[in-house]
């Protein structure tokens, strides 16, 4: 570890961790683990610039709620919350709002993201345009100058219009269901079919693999399995 690396900081994170734990604790008189909002091993991959609330991350750094992550142009970030894990690619920009056991809230600002997440837990991914409602399933999306591409690789996802919430569309998948959600209305909706493209289902199941699961797509059953 260089000198100044973490330092203060780290005692900061440790201190936000603990007092999450307590306001969990709290609110619902369970405590918490501290494993549900960091833990040594949360980091699986890291290649190039990536910087956490605008430091660089290392293989050793803890992602939170709160926390904002940047990706360089050369930049790779592979994590773990709980049982949820992430693929932040190059030039993006990520936030985690919310992260409990029971739902998390999550924008994608610019960029893309692939996201593999435990069956029953509520989750919300908020794009530029797009707002995806999620119970346990694998998504990829990126932010276009078009709009947003979102592909349900498997479960289930109410996608709506940031625009106009009437505007949505629940998509049940098993095998990629992508979607362009247009910036502008064609036809009264703007959600398109879209080409299956810019990710794959090796890079979908080195995701599960972090958490001890295998993509339903090559491994029949195994979002369910435990290696």
């Amino acid at each position: 570890m260089k000198p100044g690396e973490h330092g203060p900081y780290l005692g900061e994170r440790v201190s936000r961790r603990h007092f999450l734990r307590v306001a969990a604790a709290g609110a619902s008189g369970i405590l918490v683990p501290l494993e549900s909002f960091g833990a040594p091993d949360q980091v699986h991959d890291l290649r190039g610039k990536v910087t956490i609330n605008g430091r660089q991350a290392t293989t050793k750094s803890d992602i939170i709620p709160g926390d904002r992550i940047v990706t360089g142009s050369d930049g790779h970030f592979v994590f773990v919350i709980g049982e949820d894990a992430f693929m932040v690619r190059s030039r993006s920009e990520m936030h985690i709002e919310k992260y409990e056991a029971a739902a998390g809230f999550l924008r994608l600002i610019t960029g893309a993201l692939g996201a593999v997440f435990k069956s029953g837990n509520r989750r919300q991914v908020v794009a530029a345009n797009v707002t995806a409602g999620i119970r346990g399933t694998g998504v990829y999306l990126e932010t276009r100058g078009d709009g947003t591409y979102f592909c349900t690789c498997w479960g289930q996802v109410d996608l709506a219009s940031a625009d106009d919430p009437k505007d949505r569309e629940l998509i049940t998948s098993s095998n990629h269901t992508p979607r362009l959600v247009a910036t502008q209305p064609k036809d009264g909706t703007r959600f398109r079919s879209a080409p299956f493209e810019t990710h794959t289902d090796e890079e979908m199941d080195i995701l599960q693999k972090c958490v001890g699961r295998r993509s339903p797509i090559l491994v029949p059953g195994g979002d369910e399995r435990r290696n």
